[in-house]
């Protein structure tokens, strides 16, 4: 069954490893960590109209009105984050996420913009999504620094920026289950087919929504080297196939950023806490310029049909007005008495000579 389908058909949690479930809801996938009757965690909360949803697969993983011990979060980005204010503030919970993401879940700082000049499908959607951050600060606890993952036994978070400055991936060791968010997918976010699930593979971060190149590429390459069996991301279905240490290798050797876009010579600068200091200027944007050359002609168009009819009326006025002023002169007596013009082959002048021939005739 394709993604597509399963968006339409609200799709239901599914076993991905031993205690850890995978929800998509929309193109976004959350998980649910821990073994039905004990206590478990949620990793991220997808889009801000997926509150309803999470808690539905819950209460049918855990028990009716089941609730998490915490929210760990990979980062904060809006479809990853757009339920978590609901939720947290439904369950009560804390938040745990890695400091220098703090900035994002406080509301204090916004992303760095998104870049559509990367091209693709995924860039072009990218013009209409937001950068705003989140706010549960009441409930925000940063990952403890050695490792360990609050709630969860045998799990550590691993720093993994690139995508965003505070992005983390959680790893449990003992049977080498990866959840890798967004700092590289499963899913190609640049080809319609991709979002409806017709193309399983790797792929870098969103690129849209990656402002450092160098930290994305040493990330892709941390998670290559942890070696996973199972690939849990944020996009796209999670991988366990035979083979699969070797192709995140090989994937990470070959894998090269975008040839273009806003932050591929320089970086967004941010702050020891996170903060966003500055961002690369905007790259040129083609399709603004096709779309402005397009305007442009389009515009010229209509200035040129403007003026056609502008004379064409200028025309016609000056027509009626000479046709209104010969209606006004006095005409001759055949013209005013609606009679046939004269033809000079049937009324032909009677000149002096014909008259005096006429006579001679006559007389004759």
């Amino acid at each position: 069954m394709s993604r597509f389908k399963k968006m339409l058909m609200n799709e239901e949690p599914k076993l991905v490893a031993p205690g850890v479930y995978q929800l998509t809801s929309s193109i976004v996938n959350v998980y649910f960590i821990g073994f039905p009757g004990e206590e478990w965690v949620l990793i991220d909360t997808g889009m801000p109209f997926s509150a309803g949803q999470i808690r539905q697969a819950a209460e049918n993983i855990y028990g009716l009105g089941a609730k998490p011990k915490s929210i760990l979060m990979t980062h904060g980005h809006f479809d990853h984050a757009g339920s978590l204010e609901e939720l947290s503030r439904i369950w009560n919970i804390p938040v745990y996420a890695h400091p220098r993401e703090f900035p994002y879940l406080t509301g204090k700082s916004e992303y760095p913009p998104q870049d559509p000049t990367v091209g693709g499908l995924g860039g072009q959607m990218s013009r209409v999504y937001t950068n705003k951050p989140y706010d549960v600060s009441e409930r925000l606890e940063a990952l403890p620094e050695d490792g360990s993952v609050p709630g969860l036994t045998n799990w550590k978070w691993i720093y993994t920026p690139g995508h965003t400055v505070g992005h983390v991936s959680y790893f449990r060791e003992k049977d080498r289950v990866l959840i890798a968010g967004d700092a590289l997918i499963t899913m190609d976010m640049h080809n319609p087919a991709g979002l409806m699930g017709k193309h399983n593979g790797l792929w870098g971060p969103p690129e849209y929504f990656t402002p450092d190149w160098v930290a994305s590429l040493r990330s892709i390459d941390k998670i290559a080297m942890l070696r996973p069996k199972v690939l849990a991301t944020g996009h796209g279905d999670a991988l366990s196939h035979r083979g699969l240490e070797l192709d995140l290798i090989q994937f990470a050797d070959k894998y090269r950023p975008p040839r273009h876009g806003r932050y591929i010579p320089e970086p967004a600068r941010y702050s020891e806490n996170g903060e966003v200091l500055s961002v690369p200027p905007p790259a040129n944007d083609t399709l603004v310029t096709v779309l402005a050359g397009v305007g442009a002609g389009i515009i010229g168009l209509m200035a040129a049909y403007g003026a056609v009819k502008l004379n064409r009326n200028r025309k016609n006025n000056m027509e009626e007005r000479i046709k209104l002023r010969r209606t006004n002169v006095e005409l001759p007596w055949n013209k005013r008495m609606n009679r046939p013009p004269v033809s000079r082959e049937r009324y032909k002048p009677v000149t002096f000579t014909l008259a005096r021939r006429k006579n001679y005739d006559d007389y004759e």
